[in-house]
């Protein structure tokens, strides 16, 4: 089993068990709990199922995959408060001494320069622009080992920074700024717009050399004779479908945290997104005149 798939098992008994240790059991407890174990399950399935296995050698798929790895299973764990569910698993006492180190006498942390909304986005967008070029996948591909132990948990881990600025549990708020949260999503979303068109209307065969033989080619293909035509035009095909789905999926996180996003600009202007539309209006015509 992949390591995420044993992380996923991992996590879920951890939710569960803080679940039950802790005092009061409120239906938004149970929610939670409940988006956690989803996510966890969404975790193991993209990368420790049949489907992920299916997945290495069909291009959509493990395109659906890596979305599932890097938007909805770190939006599940973000908002389900998943992390902080763990603490209920530890002492009383020995969960005191541990929140003191980590937020009062802790002296080794991560640099501001890296953990701030614009690094996130940066990181993220770079994991995966990288991992969608043709050498890096076609390496990733033919190396178990490079799916498992990078590919997939550089997808979590990005997904997850990414997301630590946007979503939010309760009683955590979010305090970046909206023009930053919106920055974030639109040059998120406007990336994986620019890479499925890549993919697909702007290439006229397929990327990775790794799905071309795992598409239909006989034994001699393999051994270096040239490739059927309608093995060529299948994986070109596939790369499309997979160009559709990252594209498509990019809606499916991104319009609600626009949503959301635009809840809070209304919030923060007297509960009218009216209005503080039109306090950006009148500062961006002062700034113009």
């Amino acid at each position: 089993m992949s390591p995420l798939g044993v992380l996923s098992f991992f996590g879920a008994a951890l939710s569960i068990a803080g679940f039950i240790r802790r005092p009061a059991k409120r239906v938004r407890s149970l929610l939670q709990l409940a988006l956690s174990l989803f996510s966890w399950a969404m975790l193991w399935f993209s990368t420790a199922s049949s489907f992920a296995t299916v997945g290495m050698t069909n291009l959509p798929k493990h395109m659906i995959g890596h979305v599932i790895v890097m938007f909805l299973v770190p939006i599940g764990l973000i908002a389900s408060g998943t992390a902080r569910s763990w603490w209920w698993v530890l002492d009383v006492t020995l969960r005191r001494r541990l929140l003191r180190w980590w937020n009062i006498e802790r002296k080794v942390r991560v640099p501001r320069f890296f953990i701030n909304p614009l690094s996130a986005a940066l990181v993220l967008n770079g994991v995966m622009v990288a991992s969608h070029l043709p050498s890096i996948f076609d390496a990733s591909m033919e190396h178990q080992w490079a799916m498992d132990y990078l590919m997939e948990p550089a997808f979590l881990f990005s997904g997850l920074l990414f997301f630590h600025f946007l979503i939010v549990s309760p009683p955590r708020t979010n305090k970046v700024g909206i023009r930053l949260q919106l920055l974030m999503v639109i040059s998120t979303m406007l990336e994986m717009l620019v890479m499925a068109m890549a993919l697909s209307i702007f290439s006229n065969s397929s990327w990775y050399s790794v799905m071309q033989p795992m598409t239909g080619m006989s034994n001699m293909n393999m051994a270096g004779m040239s490739m059927p035509a309608t093995t060529l035009l299948e994986a070109f095909h596939q790369q499309q479908l997979a160009a559709g789905v990252l594209w498509v999926c990019g809606d499916f996180w991104a319009v609600p945290c626009l949503i959301l996003i635009m809840r809070r600009l209304s919030n923060r202007n007297g509960g009218s997104l009216f209005n503080a539309l039109n306090r950006g209006t009148e500062k961006f015509s002062g700034f113009s005149s």
